[in-house]
């Protein structure tokens, strides 16, 4: 991409990640063209790329629009990627002290504690910039795309999943998310590549048992899956039935093996 597609491509992103552009919506390339001030190529440019980030798919004579959240079984699916790719990478950081990210990742924590942020929005950013340091820092740069693609889904889903009804404030699990960061940083400056992957682990099962509310539709007064734009599969009654394709749903387990 050149510096113009860049820029537009992180307009837009941005546009979609904050649910600007909610989830399952046309995009019309007109109006970001006005909007953005831009000619037609960077824009058609940034959605050709998004579309490869998964926040955007095209339909033969549809055009483009932003791709719906994730259901509950492809939610849970991402996890389980995750739960394979981070704890190693987190392990693997952990072996150089003089390379590795530690310290870099504990000035993320406390300069977030220090800034007085308010919004669930704030929250997203910094989890973002927390995980996606994680990933550059392993040199893999296969890998770091492929987190790339899933985190965006994740960062799209915390903040549609309470934004439904306008709630944008902090919630109690902000303390749990920062003391879970803070542990994985001092544990990878520290060297000590079992603990840090232990502790990569936790996080991403108490993140998805914190997400379990918004995905089961039981987050107090708020709408679950079942009545936001979601993805091919429909979210599992409440009785186990299968899903519309006759498959039994698969679950990730929440607790350590």
């Amino acid at each position: 991409m050149t510096t113009e597609d860049a820029s537009v491509y992180d307009l837009i992103r941005a546009k979609i990640v904050r649910n600007e552009i909610p989830p399952g919506e046309k995009i019309t390339i007109d109006s970001l063209v006005q909007e953005l001030g831009v000619s037609q190529t960077p824009v058609r440019e940034a959605l050709h790329h998004l579309e490869g980030d998964g926040l955007v798919e095209r339909a033969k004579g549809r055009g483009y629009s932003t791709t719906a959240l994730l259901d509950e079984t492809e939610f849970r699916h991402m996890f389980e990627v995750r739960m394979l790719l981070e704890p190693w990478s987190a392990r693997v950081l952990s072996v150089d002290r003089m390379t590795n990210p530690g310290d870099r990742l504990g000035r993320l924590v406390g300069d977030f504690r220090g800034a007085g942020a308010t919004t669930r929005t704030d929250l997203a950013a910094h989890d973002e910039e927390f995980h996606a340091l994680v990933q550059r820092s392993t040199g893999n740069a296969f890998l770091a795309s492929a987190f790339g693609s899933l985190h965006a889904q994740l960062h799209l889903f915390r903040l549609y999943g309470d934004d439904i009804e306008g709630t944008q404030m902090l919630t109690d699990h902000a303390d749990a998310t920062l003391e879970e960061h803070a542990a994985i940083a001092a544990a990878i400056a520290a060297c000590r590549p079992e603990e840090a992957e232990q502790a990569m682990r936790l996080h991403l099962a108490n993140s998805l048992e914190r997400f379990v509310p918004q995905i089961e539709g039981r987050t107090s007064g708020r709408p679950g899956l079942d009545r936001v734009p979601t993805g091919r599969i429909l979210p599992a009654d409440r009785t186990g039935a299968a899903d519309r394709t006759g498959a039994a749903r698969r679950t990730l387990p929440l607790a350590e093996r």
